[in-house]
């Protein structure tokens, strides 16, 4: 176009030299007309400009250790807990001891109108004593027998007579011995005593009250030191191992926002070797000292406890990317042609803005942290200047 536009143009120059004033007025206007119609033929397309790159941030995937925060509610529970009963019926005579009463081991809390279990164990006694008295007399007589049956003077028979009554007296007066026996220990268990030191927790029997044996009468309970039940899911039963320590705040736990930690120490004490009921969830009895019996049974409190994980593949938060809850993935960054790769990731805990990977990466991996969420397997990307590469 452009060599048949200048041809046309010099043609019209050497014309408008040979023509009249009149005609080149008419070669001249036709010319521009000419110019106006072949000009924009022959502007030439502008090339297409390449789209700019996605600018991303990356992070480099590093084997480390990672400090988690637990925080929980727990119940706080008795460190002992017994339902106290008589063993032998009969009336209250005295008692029960007033609840929120301290008590030390031993102390007595109720005592059974008791007349009828001291007549029997004097009864018993009695029987005894003539039963010792028997055994007394039949061993005289067979000692007897015995020194005229060497001297020939009795028959045999005798002798024998005199040893089986003997024999009769000791069997009875062990009789009277275990009647006696049942007798002081019955008359023993019309007192009701304390069999560890604690506190009362509930009176479930009054003064005057006839009670059959094994009827509960008093709720005792250890409170120093206490229990605190914390509920914790099977998968999660490795963070408390036993003799670790936590931390029990009767309000808000302190420094959970902050990274402090305040509250009272507990020690681990034990994990339900089985889970309970349909829940899939496992008991963690922490042990705490409670000497001014502040926490009360049935009382709500906070745990706190520091987990510190073995070394592991960690990357940001904002790496994993979700497609519903089954798929999570992240974005790896390939310096070599400057693309990216999007690999299926499997999840572990997470502590503070940074979650582990359990499975799917290898360190020193460049994963991407910013990134636009159109983003497709395999683009090509630029890094940002303060990422990696």
């Amino acid at each position: 176009m452009i060599p048949v536009l200048r041809c046309v143009i010099k043609r019209a120059i050497n014309n408008t030299r040979r023509a009249g004033k009149g005609d080149k007025h008419r070669l001249l206007t036709g010319l521009v007309l000419c110019l106006a119609i072949l000009l924009p033929g022959c502007t030439q397309p502008a090339a297409p400009q390449a789209a700019p790159l996605p600018v991303v941030s990356v992070d480099e995937v590093k084997s480390s250790e990672a400090g988690r925060n637990i925080v929980t509610t727990g119940l706080v529970k008795p460190w002992q807990e017994a339902k106290l009963s008589f063993q032998v019926p009969g009336l209250i005579l005295q008692g029960p001891s007033e609840e929120g009463l301290a008590v030390a081991r031993g102390t007595v809390l109720a005592v059974l109108d008791n007349a009828d279990y001291k007549a029997q164990a004097e009864s018993a006694g009695h029987q005894l004593e003539l039963a010792r008295v028997e055994v007394e007399r039949t061993r005289a007589d067979l000692q007897r027998v015995e020194q005229l049956f060497a001297a020939g003077a009795v028959p045999e028979k005798e002798l024998d007579d005199a040893r089986f009554a003997n024999r009769a007296a000791l069997a009875r007066a062990g009789q009277a011995q275990s009647a006696l026996d049942r007798a002081e220990l019955a008359l023993s268990h019309s007192s009701l005593k304390a069999p560890f030191a604690g506190e009362i927790l509930k009176r479930l029997g009054e003064k005057g009250e006839m009670v059959a044996a094994g009827t509960p009468v008093i709720l005792l309970g250890q409170l120093d030191p206490v229990k605190i039940s914390v509920t914790t899911a099977s998968g999660d039963t490795g963070s408390w191992p036993v003799g670790s320590e936590a931390l029990v705040g009767a309000g808000s736990v302190a420094g959970t926002s902050t990274g402090e930690s305040s509250g009272r120490k507990a020690v681990v004490h034990s994990i339900s070797p089985g889970a309970e009921g349909y829940t899939g969830s496992f008991e963690v009895v922490l042990k705490l000292a409670n000497p001014s019996r502040d926490l009360r049974p049935g009382q709500v409190v906070n745990v706190q406890r520091q987990v510190v994980s073995a070394p592991a593949l960690w990357v940001p938060l904002k790496a994993v990317v979700s497609r519903g809850e089954a798929l999570k993935y992240v974005f790896v960054y390939r310096p070599g042609d400057g693309t990216v790769k999007q690999l299926p990731v499997a999840l572990g805990p997470v502590s503070g803005d940074r979650i582990q990977i359990t499975q799917g990466l290898e360190a020193g991996d460049l994963v991407l942290v910013m990134m636009p969420g159109d983003l497709k397997d395999g683009a090509r990307v630029e890094v940002k200047e303060n990422g990696a590469h």
